[in-house]
């Protein structure tokens, strides 16, 4: 734009009124010189495009290629002609057209540009602006007002047109403008301007964007002549020193002066000295009241001020610095601001003052002229039919226009400010429809962070809670180095628009849905008879492809018809159509169509001309109709009149028909079989009835009929009616009449219905009401009924009897309440009661009522409603239960459930109580006690109750299998029980037996777990000091069994063994003598025999001491021997801090074995091995594994200690390297495992320990 207006010669008003206009209007800026080159675009519009400024500026052999690449293909030409035409003509451009925007899609534009000419006319520049909108018409009611208002502000500003310049002032009044407009930056000039009698007069004039104000200066410019340097020679010889600080101050911007030390003029600037019409004489000179001439030059509201503060200074030597008016010589006051400071010698006195004046006017009135330009700009703003705010570069907002305060319903932005939230999401949260307001917060953050303008479509709240849709734009505001100083946006409503675009969107979806959902053929012809259009429904019925009969050359019509019309009705209908299309007159036709299955069906063909203003056919618009069901159902129609009277013959009812006059003309078969004919003097309605209908139901049964007769309405009867036999029977008579085309009945037509199984069921069901009245009242509780807004309906017999009342009495339940409720019961129950009849929800609740004999008993009262199929509420049922013996049965449990808690806080044992899954929910007095905290305490230090519990109490060595204990009873439910240490409250560690089972409910789930824990520390003490006695003992023993054993073995066999050696001797002899006795010799030899074998049955009989026979064994699960085992030794284990590790494979087979030796094996051989480790510092572990290996299931109990120091002979009897041990064990055990047919062995277990191994076989052998 500064080029543009570079190339002004003499620029005229058309500046201020392009600026007006451009400041206005709600776009984006451009400018171009004269002949059509862009030379400014503003930024905000670069973006929007995304191009450049050399981008608008090439050229190709069609026009300027930017302009080629930016507007929509179908409205270039028009554009580019209008822009030509216009830089040829110098008229305003004003066109709408598609813009493609950087986003890659095309939206509608006003596009509006005037030329800025020189004074001869001629365009030197164009400036316009670029308004976006949805639509063409949008963007034009958007900113036609803005424009005109502006245009009218640019004419009420015309005295101040550029024409009025000095011709050799004008250029630089003229860039002051354009430098204002553009940079935003007031602007200052002083230019002489054209007065009425033709001369030019001084003017200062200050320019901002859109508003210029100027005034008059001419007489401080030339009124009087300077002062000369003569008329100060008397001064300067005496004041040498003020008076050069004055002429210093003289060479600033303004007027000097300088006064002596008392106050006195002695020196004054000669253009003020013109200006005031004075002389320093004149300033010193005073007046009758005692002041100087200052009085009569200051305006009389600033005098008195402006000497208080005048003599201030003098006295005190402060600064001084006053803003005033003052007369000039024409008699015209004018503001001025004034400063003196006051001139000191080395010694601090004050030798004198000296000062400056500036002439503020101009800028006293630019303000005032200022804030009344505000005020109406503002009154502008509000008056412009679009809604205006201002926002930070922030985006907190600092101002709204009257228009949006008002469709807030605000008084001001300040009403946005909420605590710990910024104005912006206030706004938007408060202001913007929910589902919009995300996206507009993200649209906004967006352009707050990039600076690009937004433009978008939402939901505003207005004052009323009504939200309406709004367009949205925001541009920034930014200053000379580009940096945004502020937002502008502006909202218009466009509710009205959105709301048209979403009913016409919703009528086209119904429109199109109506087409395809109606069940006929829609279809359309050219005005010349060809296809343009099947709806969907027919391309389907028929299985074409449509567009084979769009191009066919002129004879798609003829190739249509030939394809899916019915041979003998394609030549009919061409013809018709034809002779339609020729004449223009409607075409009707019933013809036969093919089904896309080949099948043909008849349809009914219409078709109606649509015809422009002048009457021509333009286009034809037919509906074919399927009727094949309706022809066939005439056919059908026919036949079945045929079968109606056999079908009435048929049905199951008995039929008559009256003339108009009564007259019988029909009755059916059924019915003369069932009732007989009439006699020959019966012949009308009136007759019959009396003749037929039980003399009881006549009267009421004629006066209905009689009515229905008079009246023409149908009517029904149900009367006893006799049949053929004599006997009556109920029946329903219903009676219709039937009408001609002008409504005269022609027919009555009666059929009557058997309902005598009926009736009798009717009776049943009153009996059997009877009967559930009686058992309502028999039943032992208060059954009571109420309306839907809370009236009695009904109380049942033993509410009446028990209650004494009279359901009389108790019109509402607020009666009922007041009288038959406890006082401390009835707040509340009617409180519920009122809340239940509101909201319909079901009422129970327990309270206390009044029997007959006033004593109050407690009941439980359930109300539930009873609705229609709609939902609706039509009655309310209550019952009460007495529930007084429960109560008090609920009382003496508590106080039975107090006095168990009492009981088991003072029972000698520690109990806990924990939650299915273990964690604890109420622990005893005496463990609390004994553990020295409370339960609370564990809460808070990030893990469970269970774990701090276990972790803080239970010993170190017990710890592992008491979790492992406790986790296997929580996984399986089974019962806990187990010995541990457990440390007291003073630190020291006690045995403690603990036990625990779960709770279980009636479907067997866990609802807690119940925990005693026994103090058993004295006890497991005084067991260890009796197990070491008993081992004492037990040594003791072994010793004396031994040697008692030796004795015995000694004397059993020693008898046997001394005959031998005796008959032995004998047999020596008897050999040695001469002649040797043979014969004697012989029998002693049999006599060592027999004693030889006797000693053999001493040896066999202690041998079966210790063996059984293989008959004891049976085949058992090695698994359940081993757990066996584990038990019996797991308690020695635990006491010498030895941890089992016992591995058992899965699916082993059942073996044959003694279960007594086996586990006398398993724990000789367990407890060698936790003896073993008793010198094992460390962690103490025995394994245990059991698995399968070819035809026998191996055993291995490893431990990790010392190892043994002579393996070979491990298994020989007496061979021992315990200091109190019998060398038994091992041989007696490898004895039972052999006997069983397997094998043991000894191993060194890695890296140290034993492992003694031992099979079993699965399949038994006899042992060797």
């Amino acid at each position: 734009m500064t080029t543009a207006f570079n190339s002004l010669g003499e620029p005229d008003a058309e500046a201020l009124r392009a600026a007006r206009i451009i400041e206005s209007v709600v776009g984006n800026g451009w400018a171009t010189d004269a002949a059509g080159r862009f030379s400014y675009v503003t930024p905000s519009t670069l973006s929007l495009l995304g191009t450049t400024l050399e981008e608008f500026n090439t050229s190709s052999e069609g026009g300027p290629a930017g302009w080629k690449r930016l507007i929509h293909p179908d409205d270039y030409d028009r554009a580019v002609a209008e822009w030509r035409r216009c830089l040829q003509t110098g008229e305003h451009y004003n066109v709408e057209h598609r813009i493609l925007r950087a986003s890659g899609a095309y939206g509608w534009s006003r596009i509006s540009g005037q030329p800025l000419c020189d004074s001869e006319g001629n365009p030197v520049a164009w400036y316009g602006t670029l308004i976006e909108g949805d639509s063409p018409s949008a963007a034009t009611e958007r900113s036609a007002d803005v424009i005109i208002a502006a245009e009218k502000e640019a004419a009420s500003d015309a005295h101040h047109s550029l024409r009025l310049v000095h011709p050799d002032d004008r250029t630089a009044a003229a860039h002051a403008v354009a430098r204002a407009f553009w940079t935003g930056v007031p602007q200052v000039t002083r230019h002489r301007q054209l007065q009425a009698d033709g001369s030019y007069r001084w003017n200062e004039t200050r320019s901002e964007p859109g508003y210029s104000v100027s005034v008059d200066i001419d007489d401080l410019v030339t009124d009087g002549e300077p002062l000369s340097g003569a008329n100060l020679d008397h001064l300067v010889e005496n004041n040498a020193g003020p008076i050069q600080s004055a002429k210093i101050v003289e060479s600033i911007f303004g007027n000097g002066w300088a006064f002596d030390a008392a106050g006195r003029w002695i020196y004054l600037h000669p253009f003020a000295l013109s200006s005031l019409g004075v002389t320093l004489e004149d300033l010193n000179a005073p007046l009758n009241e005692g002041y100087t001439a200052w009085k009569r030059l200051l305006h009389p509201d600033d005098y008195e001020q402006i000497a208080v503060t005048w003599r201030h200074c003098l006295r005190t030597g402060d600064h001084f610095n006053v803003e005033f008016r003052f007369r000039r010589a024409n008699g015209t006051y004018v503001w001025a601001r004034t400063a003196a400071r006051p001139a000191r010698d080395s010694q601090g006195r004050i030798t004198g003052w000296y000062g400056i004046a500036l002439d503020n006017d101009v800028y006293k009135k630019t303000v005032a002229e200022l804030r009344g330009r505000e005020r109406e700009l503002s009154q502008l703003v509000d008056m412009v039919p679009v809604q205006i705010r201002r926002l930070t570069p922030e985006g907190e907002p600092t101002f709204f226009n009257r228009r949006l305060l008002d469709f807030f319903g605000l008084d001001g932005v300040a009403d946005l400010d909420k605590p710990g939230m910024s104005r912006q999401a206030a706004a938007i949260q408060s202001l913007v429809y929910p589902e919009d307001a995300a996206r507009l917060l993200e649209t906004v953050r967006h352009s707050l962070a990039t600076g690009e303008p937004y433009s978008m479509k939402y939901r505003m709240r207005r004052a009323d809670g009504a939200y309406r849709w709004v367009d949205g734009r925001g541009e920034p505001l930014r200053d000379h180095s580009g940096a945004i100083v502020q937002w502008y946006v502006i909202s218009i409503d466009v509710d009205d628009e959105m709301r048209a675009q979403e009913a016409l969107r919703e009528r086209e979806r119904e429109l199109s849905q109506l087409v395809d959902m109606v069940p006929s053929f829609l279809w359309r012809l050219s005005a010349s008879g060809e296809p343009v259009f099947f709806s969907k429904r027919m391309v389907e019925y028929l299985g074409l492809d449509v567009g084979g009969y769009e191009n066919v050359g002129g004879n798609g019509l003829k190739a249509a018809i030939a394809a899916v019309v019915h041979p003998d009705d394609s030549a009919t209908l061409e013809a018709a159509i034809n002779h339609s299309v020729t004449t223009g007159e409607s075409f009707s036709l019933n013809y036969r169509l093919r089904r896309a299955d080949g099948v043909f069906r008849w349809m009914s063909g219409r078709a109606e001309p649509m015809r422009d203003e002048c009457g021509t056919v333009v286009q034809w618009y037919g509906l074919s109709h399927d009727i094949d069901d309706q022809v066939r159902a005439e056919e059908a129609l026919r036949k079945a009149n045929r079968q109606l009277e056999q079908m009435i013959d048929a049905v199951p009812v008995n039929l008559l028909s009256f003339a108009p006059s009564g007259r019988i003309t029909y009755t059916s078969k059924r019915y003369l079989e069932k009732v007989g004919s009439p006699p020959t003097h019966i012949n009308d309605f009136d007759a019959l009835a009396r003749d037929l209908a039980h003399p009881e139901d006549f009267p009421t049964m004629f006066r209905r009929a009689s009515n229905g007769f008079a009246s023409g309405q149908p009517f029904v009867n149900r009367f006893r009616r006799r049949e053929k036999d004599g006997v009556y029977r109920w029946i329903e008579a219903r009676a219709q009449p039937l009408r001609d085309t002008d409504g005269a009945i022609v027919q009555w037509y009666m059929a009557s219905i058997d309902i005598e199984d009926e009736m009798r069921a009717q009776e049943a069901l009153r009996e059997r009401e009877r009967e559930l009245q009686q058992l309502v009242d028999a039943l032992p509780v208060h059954i009571w009924s109420w309306t839907p807004d809370g009236k009695l309906a009904y109380v049942n017999r033993r509410s009446l009897e028990e209650l004494g009342i009279s359901g009389a009495n108790f019109e509402d339940f607020t009666r009922v309440a007041r009288d038959l409720i406890h006082p401390e019961d009835a707040l509340e129950v009617l409180n519920r009661s009122a809340s239940c009849l509101k909201t319909g929800d079901s009422f129970i609740m327990r309270y206390r009522r009044r029997w007959k004999d006033g004593s109050y008993r407690w009941i439980e009262g359930r109300c539930e409603p009873l609705r229609d199929r709609d939902g609706a509420i039509v009655h309310w049922y209550q019952v009460s239960i007495d529930i007084d013996e429960e109560m008090r049965a609920q009382v003496a449990l508590r106080e039975r459930e107090r006095s168990l808690w009492q009981l088991v806080e003072t029972l000698p044992v520690m109990i806990d109580c924990a939650a299915p899954n273990g964690e604890p929910i109420y622990r005893s007095r005496q463990l609390r006690e004994f553990l020295g905290y409370e339960l609370e305490v564990l809460d808070g230090k990030g893990k469970s109750r269970l774990s701090g519990t276990l972790d803080e109490g239970v010993h170190p060595d017990d710890l592992a299998g008491v979790k492992a204990n406790y986790a296997h009873s929580l996984a399986t439910g089974e019962p806990y029980a187990r010995r541990h240490r457990l440390r007291r409250f003073d630190g020291e560690y006690c045995w403690v037996d603990t036990r625990a089972a779960p709770m279980r409910n009636a479907e067997g789930a866990i609802v807690q777990w119940n925990v005693v824990c026994l103090d058993i520390d004295g006890e497991v003490r005084t067991q260890e000091e009796l197990r070491l006695a008993q081992e004492r003992l037990a040594r003791a023993s072994q010793a004396a069994s031994l040697a008692e054993l030796s004795a015995s073995i000694a004397h059993e066999v020693n008898q046997p063994l001394a005959a031998v050696v005796a008959n032995s001797y004998a047999c020596q002899r008897w050999l040695t003598a001469d002649p040797p006795n043979i014969e004697r010799a012989q029998k002693t030899v049999e006599r060592i025999i027999r004693d030889a074998n006797s000693a053999a049955d001493v040896v066999s009989r202690i041998r079966a001491l210790f063996k059984q026979s293989a008959d004891a064994m049976a085949y058992t699960a090695l698994d359940s021997v081993i757990a066996e085992a584990r038990d019996l030794i797991a308690e020695e284990a635990v006491r010498r801090r030895v941890r089992l590790d016992i591995d058992v494979e899965s699916d082993l087979p059942i073996v044959a074995l003694d279960r007594v030796q086996i586990q006398q094996v398993l724990v000789n051989l367990i407890r060698n091995g936790i003896e073993a480790m008793d010198s094992v510092t460390g962690d103490k572990v025995l394994g245990l594994r059991v698995g399968r290996i070819g035809d026998a299931i191996q055993i291995e109990i490893s431990d990790c200690g010392p190892g043994i120091e002579f393996p070979d002979r491990i298994f020989e009897p007496f061979f021992t390297t315990k200091e109190h041990g019998m060398g038994m064990g091992l041989a007696i055990c490898r004895s039972i495992v052999e006997s069983h047919g397997g094998r043991l062995w000894v191993e060194k277990n890695d890296p140290h320990g034993t492992a003694f191994v031992f099979t079993m076989p699965v399949e038994m052998k006899a042992a060797a």
